[in-house]
Order: C-alpha cells, then structure tokens, then sequence
C-alpha cells in the first residue's frame, strides 16, 4: 500500500515544482484572450471538493467534463444535476445522462447553462436603454471505452453558443481523454480539452481555451479512501496544480478536502485555493455539497445529485 501513496506523493511534488517555473506575480499575457468560458467551470461537487482533481478519479457522470475516459467505468445508467451559485450573480445548471452499451462501451449526454445576471445596456451616448442577461449554453455527447482492463480512451464533442444582449457566437469542440488503472488502485489519466473553433462576435473572432489535464490517483481501503493530484496547462493562464482527498465513511457519508495552486501564487489570495465538500449517498442516489472561497469577490456553492438505475 505504502508504494502507490508515494509515488502519488511524488507526482504532486513533480507537478508542484514544474508550477514554479514561472513565479513571477505578473498576469498571464494570454488572460482574457480566450472566449467560452464556460468550458472552465467544472462539474460536480464531488470533484470540486477534492481540489478539482478528478482527472484520474474520474468515474461517474461528470467525467462528461472532467475525463470521457471515466464513462467506460460507469456500469449503471446515472443522472446528474449541479446547481452552482457563483459570485456577482452568476448561476451555473448542468445535467447529465449516462447510459452504458455493455461490451459497446458508455455514451452520455450533457447540457451545461450560464447565466451572467442582469446587466445595463447603454447606448453610445451612455444613456441607460434597460438591462439585459448575457448566457451561455453548452450541450455535449461524450464516448468512453475499456480497450483493456487497464486502459480506458475517451471522445467529448460539444457545441457552445454564447449570448451577449443581441450578439451571438457559435463553436465546436472536442476534448480527447485516457486513464491507465492498475491493480493496486493506482490511476493516471489525462485529458486535452476544448480543441475546436473560433468564437466570432460581429468582426473579431476569439479562441477558445485549450487546456492539458494530466493527474494521478491512489484508491484504498476498498475505494473508501481516494487521494488525487493533477496539473493544468492552459493557453490563457499559469500552470496551477491542486490535490485532493475524498474519506467515505460507512458507505454513506463523504468527507472531501483539497487545494489548487497557480504558478506565482493564486491572484485572490492564498485561501483562494481552498476547497471542502461533503456527501450523503443511500441506495441508488448521492447529494454532495462544495464550497469554494473567491476572496473578496465572494464565495461559490456547489449542490449537486446523482441518481443511479
């Protein structure tokens, strides 16, 4: 047992060190370059609650985001609902569906929507005309596939369109994903997100934010104990790079605790990259619960649900 934890420990050193290659306080040049965000804001208030560190521990619905791979380890049909309550506002509904192929592998199906909240619309002159609400929508089918025991590929093509007052912008993309599990409870997975078009709004066209997801994960105690660690390298921000717990107790209650770090230090403060959530599972349904500070900008609360068929 000890061997996996270790070598768990240090990937999260490795990745940890490749973070501070830039430790420059200075923002990213590439910040704000990007459009469809909402292709950031992860699923699941079980992931978040492990420091957003489910690359390799991703096995359930909400691996539609996290890592298409992870469908291949769904063996039920699951439906999943987050409501996330941002800062300023901002409100974020996902819903998903798994359905399992047996030998064909698992497909699944998701719709993500954002709304930004009400804002003012001023004409040239500056003179208030009303208000308006800015919101994304996203709609996905994923794939995922056991070629072996060991090794899982998965395929995510989505559909973005973004709404500004009377403004809209259309794009597609795909992510690519893998896991490796071993015997002994030890996973590695990664995930290459949002390779797809360009957003275009009246004349100026904008990409969108590719991302690189590489992680570990170590399984004990029966999967009642999972330790996760993982690293994004995305093209509009630093590296950042976070770490995760999640402790079942009695196979009903879930206690999660995890931290992301970005290269430089986190632009809201240190507390920032706190993360925390709980669960609740009996039979075929699980609530989970994640809190996210924002430092002065506020906190963020994540509720979501699965049901299992």
């Amino acid at each position: 047992m000890r061997r996996p934890f270790w070598v768990l420990v240090a990937v999260f050193v490795m990745l940890w060190s490749v973070s501070h290659e830039s430790m420059a306080k200075n923002i990213n040049e590439n910040a704000g370059t990007k459009s469809g965000q909402i292709l950031k804001m992860s699923v699941g208030a079980n992931a978040v609650g492990m420091g957003e560190s489910y690359v390799a521990s991703a096995d359930d619905v909400y691996a539609t985001y996290w890592n298409p791979a992870g469908l291949s380890k769904v063996e039920k049909i699951q439906i999943g609902l987050m409501h996330n309550e941002w800062f300023e506002d901002i409100r974020y509904e996902y819903l998903g569906y798994v359905q399992p192929l047996s030998s064909l592998g698992t497909i699944a199906g998701s719709v993500s929507y954002v709304s930004m909240g009400d804002l003012n619309r001023t004409d040239e002159t500056g003179i208030e005309k009303g208000t308006f609400r800015p919101y994304d929508i996203l709609a996905g089918l994923s794939y995922g596939t056991k070629l072996s025991k060991s090794v899982s590929l998965g395929i995510s093509a989505k559909f973005l369109q973004e709404t500004i007052d009377e403004q809209k912008a259309q794009a597609f993309a795909v992510d690519l994903g893998g896991m490796y599990s071993m015997k002994n409870g030890f996973i590695i997975g990664a995930n290459v997100q949002h390779l797809g078009t360009k957003m275009k709004f009246v004349e100026e066209s904008f990409g969108l934010p590719l991302n690189f997801n590489v992680g570990a994960a170590y399984k004990l105690l029966d999967n009642a104990l999972t330790f996760a660690v993982d690293a994004n390298i995305p093209t509009d921000n630093d590296i950042n790079v976070g770490f995760g717990a999640d402790y079942r107790i009695m196979g009903i209650f879930d206690l999660r605790f995890g931290y992301r770090y970005t290269a430089g230090g986190n632009d809201l403060g240190t507390a920032s990259g706190l993360r925390a959530g709980v669960g609740f599972g009996i039979g075929s349904y699980k609530l989970d619960y994640a809190f996210v500070p924002y430092g002065e900008l506020g906190q963020s609360h994540r509720i979501s649900l699965l049901a299992s068929f």
